[in-house]
């Protein structure tokens, strides 16, 4: 009988863990609080001037725009492949804007030319397509995420349509803002336009965005960076606006709308928050972001000055928000102030890799150093 009695209890006691358990993970499923943690750390035997990273299916990926050469290394830091590349003639590669990784591993760059160069695995150039009109874009930003595949053409920032420039008044509220290249016809169609829950598509002026964005099947995520919103458009239907979804960030220190074209402010006055990167998949996304830094910081710290460009991180907090349907919006997660940018966040579950400021740790090396990260469900 004793047995018998221990046995009940034993079983009750096993259910009831079993049932706390289930609960338990239940709970972090729901969950939408999340943390960052750093895995490892791995290096790179290149040195070089990064404008450009990329990270997919176990390799990275870096544009160095001090020799025009482009690097690909593995998880454990070995470099894999490495090209240098003319910058005139036939087989010239040209400045990028962005890159994108095809399933098959081949890296897809925009420029700031007519091109858009096509390389195969080991980083050999295979052709570079030839867009129909002339950008207009006198730059952009390092490490931009605006350039993806949908199904079997290229979605891309490239303005000039027409002949109109993206630095004319109102660029972003009255004309068409992406381009699809057909890579089989060398033809391209404008789709997109600001919808009307921005504020670009009002009558006032502000300082000129970047353009990122992220495509997951027919979606697409997009946003302006010194606008705290991301729109959802549905590719399969024209481009049509599906939602807008304010990320709401506890600090985005922006330029107030004028009545007025707004001149170079963000860098001379203060440092305008932005959107660094949009990262998609399935029906979810993560914001990549910089909460900026306020006037009176900027003008007391005397950030405008070169000496004191490697002091920003001290001023300036970069966050990643998630969001998914079903759990809306997470908690900010700050970065360490040590991350100059992450190459690409390929899903929730994997780890991600973001290159390490060494001018901001003050540490010289003859290496590259990456961070292997991981976003954590509390």
């Amino acid at each position: 009988m004793k047995n018998q009695l221990l046995l009940l209890v034993v079983l009750a006691f096993i259910l009831f863990s079993c049932g706390e358990a289930d609960k338990s993970s239940l709970a972090k499923e729901d969950s939408n609080e999340w943390e960052l943690v750093i895995l490892d750390s791995i290096q790179v035997d290149y040195l070089g001037k990064i404008w450009d990273a990329n990270f997919q299916d176990g390799f990275g990926y870096l544009k160095d725009i001090s020799s025009n050469s482009l690097v690909k290394f593995d998880t454990l830091g070995k470099v894999v492949a490495q090209k240098t590349y003319p910058e005139e003639g036939p087989f010239a590669v040209y400045w990028f804007s962005s890159t994108v990784i095809s399933e098959k591993g081949e890296l897809y760059a925009s420029t700031y030319r007519e091109k858009i160069h096509h390389f195969d695995k080991d980083l050999n150039l295979i052709e570079s397509f030839e867009m129909p009109f002339i950008s207009e874009s006198r730059g952009g930003r390092r490490n931009a995420k605006n350039i993806a595949f949908w199904r079997d053409k290229i979605l891309l920032w490239y303005p000039g349509r027409d002949g109109i420039s993206p630095y004319i008044p109102h660029f972003y509220r009255d004309y068409p803002l992406l381009e699809l290249f057909d890579p089989e016809t060398q033809t391209s169609d404008s789709l997109i336009r600001t919808p009307s829950s921005s504020k670009f598509s009002s009558d006032f002026f502000f300082d000129t965005p970047t353009v990122q964005f992220s495509v997951s099947g027919d979606l697409l995520y997009f946003a302006l960076s010194n606008d705290p919103v991301i729109h959802i458009y549905s590719l399969a239907d024209s481009g049509k606006l599906l939602k807008s979804i304010p990320f709401e960030p506890s600090e985005f220190h922006m330029i107030e709308g004028q009545k007025e074209p707004v001149g170079y402010v963000s860098g001379n006055t203060m440092y305008e928050a932005e959107v660094e990167g949009l990262f998609s998949f399935d029906d979810s996304f993560v914001v990549y972001y910089s909460g900026g830094i306020p006037e009176d910081i900027f003008l007391q710290f005397e950030l405008k000055k070169p000496e004191n460009f490697p002091l920003y991180p001290n001023y300036r907090k970069n966050y990643l928000k998630i969001y998914s349907p079903k759990s809306g919006l997470s908690n900010e997660v700050i970065l360490p102030k040590s991350i100059d940018f992450i190459l690409n966040i390929e899903s929730l579950e994997k780890p991600f890799y973001a290159l390490r400021n060494d001018e901001y740790l003050g540490e010289e090396q003859d290496y590259l150093t990456f961070y292997k990260l991981q976003l954590i469900q509390k």
